[in-house]
């Protein structure tokens, strides 16, 4: 019995030895899951005649190699494609140059697993299309640009250019051309901030288009300049308008504050011309020099009133200047100022000389001579020569520098009072002088006055 019992377990023992050992071999040679080699576009990638790049997904959960295989009977010289292994989803970066063939260009793209798999994708550039070349695709300018800069543009089909709406500092002297190449002259006008500025505009052709970008950058803050001649003025309780004079080398802007009701801001970036001004009650901005009008309402109460206006200019390093604007109330008393008449007392070929006198009942902003020579009753809106600041009383001798000679020019003499509707008071009378066309020292024939002798 017990001889049995051993024969039996001796017999089965190889059985259960074969199931052991099939088990064993399942779990240490697992067959590997199915591998994924994806190109995004499929069989087929195809480029347009004008494409210089593109991108093609990868799908993969393998390692594997990319290899060009490239066509012997029509050369793709400046095909690139990278990276040529990579390891799970990548990307496929296609470079060439633009196609200007008639033919097609045509390669073969081959991807291969590590564990064999392998894809193959056709490759096609097509011809035909339209192409283009441009010598620069970012234009860079100075602030203040001395010349135009050059951009070459070469293309097989006709070309246009398309501008942002909006943007009226850029300049491009041909806006579209025919086949071949075309040199275009591009420049910017100053910039009269210290913030930089840029656009881009479109080159289209054909069903493409290519875009250049434009920077330009700003001024210097050290270079900017903002002077306002007048530190305060004012009104009678009747109120009225008055003219502040900026002069700046850049963008300003003028400010009152929101809560004053009684005083309102307009500005005219042009003094020459009063219809190109823009209105909108507290805040006025101008280019370069220019004038602020301010309006002042009545005051029907007894008492005085008073605010700013805050002339700024630059974001880095802001310049500021402020005037103080003060409103009488009813009853108080009206200021007055006059100006005598104005006295020729030498003229020259490029200068002249002129005196006279003025009275104020306060101290005056500023004094000097206005003058044209078309206009026959200069103002304030012709040329202005500033000759001295401040003062209730003064005896003026003022010269004209830089005249034309022989040339005929009419003088007015004016003051710039603090108060008043309108605070530009000139002479009463207006002196026409010729200078003389020669550099000897002139007759009494070239003075207005046969009075005065000519200066020795």
């Amino acid at each position: 019995m017990k001889t049995r019992n051993i024969i039996a377990i001796l017999a089965a023992l190889p059985i259960v030895a074969g199931f052991t050992g099939c088990k064993s071999d399942e779990e240490l040679n697992a067959k590997p899951a199915k591998e994924v080699l994806v190109v995004e576009e499929g069989r087929s990638i195809e480029l347009r005649s004008g494409d210089e790049e593109k991108s093609v997904t990868v799908t993969a959960n393998c390692a594997w190699t990319m290899n060009v295989i490239p066509d012997l009977n029509n050369p793709w010289p400046s095909l690139t494609v990278q990276p040529q292994r990579g390891t799970g989803n990548g990307t496929l970066v296609i470079l060439s140059d633009q196609n200007t063939s008639i033919f097609d260009r045509l390669d073969t793209i081959l991807l291969v697993s590590d564990g064999g798999l392998r894809q193959k994708i056709a490759l096609r550039q097509k011809s035909g299309d339209p192409t283009i070349n441009i010598s620069q695709k970012t234009m860079s300018f100075k602030a203040k640009p001395t010349e135009a800069s050059l951009l070459s543009i070469n293309s097989n089909a006709g070309w246009s250019i398309q501008t942002p709406a909006g943007i009226n500092w850029l300049h491009i002297d041909k806006t579209s051309g025919a086949t071949g190449a075309t040199v275009l002259n591009i420049s910017c006008d100053p910039v009269m901030s210290d913030a930089p500025r840029g656009t881009s505009f479109t080159v289209l052709y054909g069903t493409s288009s290519a875009e250049v970008q434009v920077i330009q950058e700003g001024m210097n803050s050290d270079d900017i300049y903002l002077y306002v001649p007048q530190d305060q003025t004012g009104f009678d309780a009747e109120g009225g308008e008055q003219m502040i004079r900026v002069e700046s080398n850049a963008e300003w802007n003028a400010y009152i504050p929101s809560s004053v009701s009684w005083l309102h801001l307009e500005s005219y970036d042009n003094p020459d011309d009063p219809d190109h001004h823009h209105h909108n009650g507290y805040v006025s901005t101008g280019a370069g020099n220019g004038e602020v009008r301010i309006y002042c309402e009545p005051n029907y109460s007894t008492q005085a009133r008073l605010t700013a206006v805050v002339f700024i200019s630059g974001t880095r390093n802001p310049k500021q200047c402020i005037v103080l604007v003060e409103q009488n109330g009813v009853g108080s008393p009206v200021a007055q100022t006059t100006v005598s008449d104005l006295t020729s007392m030498y003229v020259g070929n490029t200068e002249a000389e002129f005196r006279y006198s003025f009275v104020s009942d306060e101290e005056v902003i500023d004094y000097g001579l206005v003058y044209s020579r078309t206009n026959s009753m200069p103002t304030r809106q012709d040329e202005v020569v500033t000759v001295g600041r401040g003062g209730t009383t003064r005896n003026v001798l003022a010269t004209l520098q830089g005249l034309e000679p022989n040339t005929t020019y009419y003088v007015r003499a004016y003051v710039l009072s603090r108060t008043g509707q309108d605070n530009f008071i000139y002479s009463p009378n207006v002196v026409t002088i010729r200078t003389s066309s020669s550099t000897t020292e002139p007759g009494e024939s070239d003075n207005p006055d046969p009075r005065l002798a000519p200066r020795k």
